[in-house]
């Protein structure tokens, strides 16, 4: 997990001129949320993923084929009961198209045609009660698709000090899933097996000066039960063999990010992250952002450049010659290096009417995302989003 206290500012010149609330992400997004009693805040944005790459060591039919076109509409609303309550809610439906998982389909096997388009659809609802100078979320969500459901609940608590300068936010999170693999001997999808995944979360924010904040945390996360993937294949002495990997997953991440207003009109951010894990996985993540105030400080444009690096896990090999106890070529789980760049422009069009319906604040934004790894996989990520507050 990482923070992202662009959001906290909401508008970069108020850091300079203004005593507000600039927190950590999750007190952010809540206080964000703390709005005129009985309103409306609603979101919808598209995501247009397309991934390309021939080099998936992982896919069964030896074609590497990771291409991958994703169609991602998502809702966020949000309502505020009285002046300390409110509740928010989340509903995405994916739908994609991948060549290398088309003959993954329990009833047609390898021989057939496989399900084609796929489809999931999730959703998180949480309700944040303001106490104080604290913040308490409880939160559940669920996910589901062709071969995996998911269910979670979590609770965040954060706490605001020192004349609201330094916050902590603390955020536990529990997910109860269910898998089904792919029995490559037979062609047909096996009963579900059940996965469970455990996540702390404790996140600092301190400002420095009017101009500085400064943020830092740290998650934990265990997972336990079927870790493999549907689609994951290694050639062992020709053969491919669906991979066999642990029964658990010990994973930590440490964060920081600071980010500093040069003038009303500018500013800068900058994270790191270090991840590893128990499967001997260690990667770094340096993002830095440039965020520049338009459109008489309604609107921003902001450019964005990520660098990513990791090592293998343990059990990556591209092939074998041999079964052994763990084993896995999955792509995403080798060493490789990643660059991404695009910008994100957002405009607040103020209020609007629509089909005689009062609109406070219209707001629209866009953004357009490259990357690409060292291990011959490439991605576009494009977005829209419309939001309007009522």
């Amino acid at each position: 997990m990482e923070v992202d206290l662009w959001e906290a500012a909401v508008g970069v010149i108020k850091w300079l001129t203004l005593s507000v609330f600039i927190l950590s992400l999750s007190m952010v997004q809540a206080f964000a949320e703390m709005m005129t009693p009985k309103t409306w805040k609603t979101k919808l944005l598209f995501n247009l993923y397309s991934q390309s790459s021939n080099n998936g060591a992982q896919v069964f039919d030896d074609s590497g084929d990771e291409d991958v076109l994703v169609f991602e509409p998502m809702l966020f609303a949000s309502y505020q009961i009285d002046e300390t309550t409110n509740i928010n809610a989340n509903i995405t439906f994916d739908t994609w198209t991948a060549e290398s998982d088309t003959r993954l389909d329990g009833n047609t096997g390898q021989s057939g045609e496989g399900i084609g388009l796929q489809s999931r659809i999730s959703g998180n609802f949480s309700y944040t009660k303001e106490v104080d100078k604290s913040l308490w979320t409880p939160k559940v969500g669920f996910s589901s698709e062709y071969d995996y459901k998911s269910f979670n609940a979590g609770l965040s608590w954060t706490g605001s000090f020192a004349e609201d300068n330094f916050t902590l936010t603390t955020s536990a999170q529990y997910f109860m899933d269910s898998t089904n693999l792919f029995d490559y001997i037979n062609e047909k999808t096996k009963d579900a097996e059940d996965k469970r995944v455990y996540s702390l979360d404790i996140n600092a924010s301190q400002f420095l000066t009017r101009n500085d904040i400064l943020s830092i945390g740290h998650t934990t996360i265990i997972q336990n039960g079927a870790l493999e993937s549907i689609r994951n294949t290694t050639k062992i002495a020709g053969t491919r063999v669906a991979e066999q990997l642990p029964g658990s997953r010990k994973r930590y991440a440490y964060y920081t990010q600071l980010v500093h207003a040069f003038s009303d009109d500018l500013a800068f951010s900058n994270k790191y992250r270090f991840y590893h894990d128990s499967w001997d996985l260690k990667s770094h993540t340096y993002e830095t952002s440039l965020r520049f105030t338009t459109n008489d400080e309604n609107g921003f444009l902001e450019l964005n450049y990520r660098f990513y690096s990791q090592s293998n896990v343990k059990y990556f090999h591209r092939t074998l010659t041999s079964i052994t106890p763990s084993f896995t070529s999955d792509s995403d789980l080798e060493k490789f290096t990643s660059h991404r760049i695009g910008p994100h422009y957002s405009y607040d069009l103020g209020e609007a009417k629509i089909y005689n319906f009062e609109i406070e604040n219209l707001n629209l934004s866009t953004a357009a995302y490259y990357s690409t790894r060292s291990n011959d996989l490439s991605y576009v990520l494009t977005q829209f989003s419309v939001g309007a507050e009522f």
